[in-house]
């Protein structure tokens, strides 16, 4: 049964009860997390957001064939939904908090599949900073709606908008600008949701309305909003098998655009609801079928209203504004359009313009051989735009339509603008991840730092591409890519990995897994081989840029040309010192030996394993800090982290996994290294006030006093055991961060000492007086825990010339070493 579900039927049953509160829950930014409507708001901005554009890039690959764009459209919908959503659910099943497709290869992939990740980081890169070229250039676009003037201006207004986000996520955060994203992403969605099903009734209710395209195209023109309008020749039969597979290919690699944001679900799996891969799941689905629905309506009014391609402007828009001026305006009747005066005026200024420009660009020499037939239809067609751009403005004018029209390019900007967020924060995300694993530089970590990168990268480059299509050829890679990795990495996962998912290898269960990621894996390989051939002239320079990232995360990760061992061994920082790393993967190792540290710290500190110092959390933390040579604020960063990656996997490769599990699972180990602090701040108290009680006239010599002392103090433990470290002892100038917490150790023996020894110096005094006898033997109960049990102390009190009886007093058999531990 290769389809046998793979998802254990307990633990769907409990999720799908759980699913209806999943649904809304993180809504309020309440709950465990983000639940399915929160997660799909959360990234709507970035993966709903291009789909407005999907329809422009569909007819534009098609060159105008509406026909053609929709079929492209249907088969690549069928790819996304059979193939990529199956992959993409079954990794989220195993590892739903793997925060993108490069983590993924590394929490699951086998070892022969590891240089993907290194590929999927340099793509991902780069598909971060196109984010924010496509969303800043599409947001200013849309713009040109209610203020056309500013045409001249819009590159400087892309670039103002891709310094905005930037400066808002770098100056409040990525975490909280969670719910700006999740108010822009949900009331778009839902805006879209609605529009779209009234745009999709109208085209099929009244596809007469088609008339009003020519003239809102023509106002976009003359605004020089639209720069190229592209057409179909003729009809989509009569072109030949050629040129139809051609343009049927185009416009899938176009079109694929619009599924650019998917990989974004997954990549927020960590900020997901309990259980999470159900959310996760949820989303993907639903998400797959918002995309495929809104481009399948949006397509169906195009083709029965006729709207070309128009580069620099939505086909959406163009299809809400002859819902708006028809709905909810006054309407506008074919019959009604009169063309006037003023109109062939203008008709004529604006012909002869267009015909200098074509002469200035050597396009239309022959136009004067037309004669005024050509010239008159010419003039006559644009005299007709001209009326039918004034009647829908006069329809529009003071009307709900006009305000609706406002509302949704509004919507469209913010959300464009939005969506660079997703650019920005799954791309420092990647960056950070790629951070920790050695392969780039350690600021990386910080978010803030890899969203100004990628803000430096982003605008350098808008002033070059200018045009949504022009930079979708690229875009395509970095996503499809993700496709590829994803699938390919759930086809092959480990075997270790689904048993720790309670997945039996080569069980039913494994075998429809993997046929998950293989679906995937067709479906992916196919676009990226329709990619490779349509958007050839893009290869070239993605292949480059993509081999420049690569090459440098290999020297900085080896920390040279070559891969040294010398710069790959372990490393310890010194703890006063600033560390010196010989390479990349050096440091995530060092890194992930602190992190072990700090974990099992942490937990210490939560079970009560060091109670007994009696020393405040803080001090301890210091004091580890400094012993194990970990960064200042290192526990602080982990807690800040551990806020949103509660149960996510601590390392994001099996080699960091086992350097963290190594220092985490030394518990014994750091207990002691504490314990011996402890015991030297006690020691020196020991040292310093033994002297006071000597008297070697009635044979109280310096280590009968010591021995007394330690008895007293640490009743729990064998007193040769404690007197053998006391001779080890020697006093030094310990540095501060480490006699902070020993000062508390002697503080704590210097205020037991007097209730402790209450009974030993009050013998030791009388004998000193001359009042209890050298040859008495004098012995004592204490009681050394909460439980009452009882110990006996032997008083020394033998003179000089006689021999001291062994103390038979036995040492209990548990490992508790303190006076007041307990």
């Amino acid at each position: 049964m290769a389809l046998r579900s793979y998802i254990d039927p307990a633990e769907n049953r409990e999720a799908s009860r759980k699913l209806p509160k999943l649904m809304v829950e993180g809504l309020l930014l309440g709950g465990t997390g983000l639940g399915v409507f929160a997660l799909i708001f959360e990234i709507a901005a970035d993966a709903f957001s291009v789909a407005a554009y999907q329809t422009l890039l569909a007819i534009h690959g098609a060159s105008g064939h509406h026909d053609i764009a929709i079929l492209a459209f249907i088969l690549l919908s069928a790819m996304l939904f059979l193939g990529i959503v199956p992959a993409y659910k079954a990794g989220a099943y195993i590892r739903p908090t793997a925060g993108g497709s490069g983590p993924l290869v590394e929490a699951i992939g086998p070892p022969k599949l590891r240089w993907l990740s290194w590929v999927g980081t340099s793509l991902f890169f780069l598909d971060a900073v196109l984010t924010i070229i496509i969303s800043s250039i599409s947001a200013a676009d849309v713009l040109m709606l209610k203020f056309p003037e500013f045409a001249p201006y819009r590159i400087l207004l892309a670039e103002c908008f891709a310094f905005f986000i930037m400066a808002v996520l770098v100056a409040v955060g990525p975490r909280r600008a969670v719910p700006l994203f999740l108010l822009g992403g949900g009331a778009f969605t839902i805006f879209t949701l609605l529009a779209l099903s009234l745009v999709g009734y109208s085209a099929v209710a009244n596809p007469e309305w088609a008339f009003l395209t020519s003239g809102i195209i023509h106002r976009l023109e003359e605004a020089q909003v639209v720069e190229h309008v592209v057409r179909a020749a003729g009809d989509a039969p009569a072109i030949g098998s050629v040129l139809f597979f051609q343009f049927f290919f185009r416009s899938m690699s176009s079109a694929m655009l619009g599924f650019s944001g998917y990989e974004v679900i997954p990549a927020s799996g960590k900020h997901a609801a309990r259980p999470k891969w159900k959310v996760v799941n949820t989303a993907l689905t639903l998400a797959a079928v918002f995309l495929i629905g809104t481009g399948v309506l949006q397509l169906a009014a195009a083709k029965l209203w006729n709207i070309p391609s128009t580069e620099g402007y939505s086909t959406l828009l163009i299809e809400y504004e002859i819902v708006a001026a028809q709905t909810f305006g006054r309407g506008v009747v074919q019959a009604d359009v009169i063309v006037a005066d003023q109109d062939a005026a203008a008709a004529e200024r604006i012909y002869e313009e267009r015909q200098q420009r074509a002469q200035d660009h050597n396009a239309a020499e022959s136009g004067a051989v037309a004669g005024d037939h050509s010239r008159e239809n010419d003039v006559g067609a644009i005299a007709n735009d001209i009326a039918i751009a004034r009647a829908i403005e006069s329809a529009l004018r003071g009307s709900d339509g006009q305000s609706i029209l406002s509302i949704a390019a509004l919507l469209l900007a913010i959300i464009l603008l939005l969506a660079q967020g997703g650019g920005y924060v799954g791309g420092a995300a990647v960056a950070a991840n790629a951070a920790k694993l050695g392969r780039l530089p350690g600021f990386f970590t910080n978010d803030r730092i890899g969203i100004a990168v990628i803000w430096g990268f982003s605008a350098a480059f808008i002033p070059l591409i200018r045009e949504v299509v022009v930079v979708e050829a690229y875009y395509a890679f970095g996503f499809v890519s993700a496709f590829i990795i994803t699938s390919t990495t759930v086809c092959f996962a480990r075997d270790d990995v689904l048993r720790d998912r309670g997945i039996t290898p080569g069980s039913a269960e494994a075998r429809s897994l993997r046929f998950a990621g293989f679906r995937g894996m067709l479906a992916s390989y196919a676009m990226g081989i329709v990619l490779i051939t349509q958007k050839t002239d893009a290869l070239g320079a993605i292949v480059v840029l993509a081999v420049l990232i690569t090459l440098f995360q290999l020297y900085y990760a080896f920390g040279g040309a070559r891969r040294d061992p010398a710069k790959l061994s372990a490393y310890t920082p010194a703890p006063d010192g600033k560390p010196d790393y010989h390479s990349g993967i050096q440091r995530a190792h060092d890194k992930a030996r602190a992190r072990g540290i700090i974990d099992r710290v942490n937990q210490l500190l939560e079970e009560g394993a060091v109670v007994k110092f009696n020393v405040d959390s803080a001090r301890i933390r210091r004091l580890v800090t400094y012993v194990y040579c970990l960064d200042k604020d290192a526990f602080e960063l982990q807690r800040m982290e551990a806020e949103y990656d509660d149960d996510i996997a601590h390392e994001p490769s099996k080699e960091l996994d086992d350097t963290y599990f190594k220092t985490f699972n030394a518990r014994d180990e750091i207990i002691a290294k504490i314990e011996s602090y402890s015991h030297y701040g006690i020691f020196t108290f020991i040292d310093k006030y033994y002297a006071n009680w000597v008297n070697e006239e009635h044979g109280r010599n310096g280590a009968d006093v010591q021995r007394s002392m330690i008895s007293l103090i640490f009743p729990l433990t064998d007193d040769d055991l404690i007197f053998e470290q006391f001779q080890q002892y020697k006093w030094e100038q310990q540095p501060e961060e480490i006699w902070q917490f020993c000062r508390e150790r002697y503080s704590w023996a210097k205020d037991q000492w007097p209730n402790l020894s209450g009974r030993l110096t009050t013998v030791w005094t009388l004998q000193e007086l001359g009042l209890i006898p050298d040859e008495v033997d004098i012995k004592t109960i204490i009681s050394v825990n909460a439980r009452n049990d009882l110990r006996e102390i032997k008083i020394h009190t033998h003179g000089p010339f006689e021999q001291a009886p062994a103390d038979g007093s036995p040492a209990p058999a548990d490992g508790d070493t303190e006076a007041g531990d307990d």
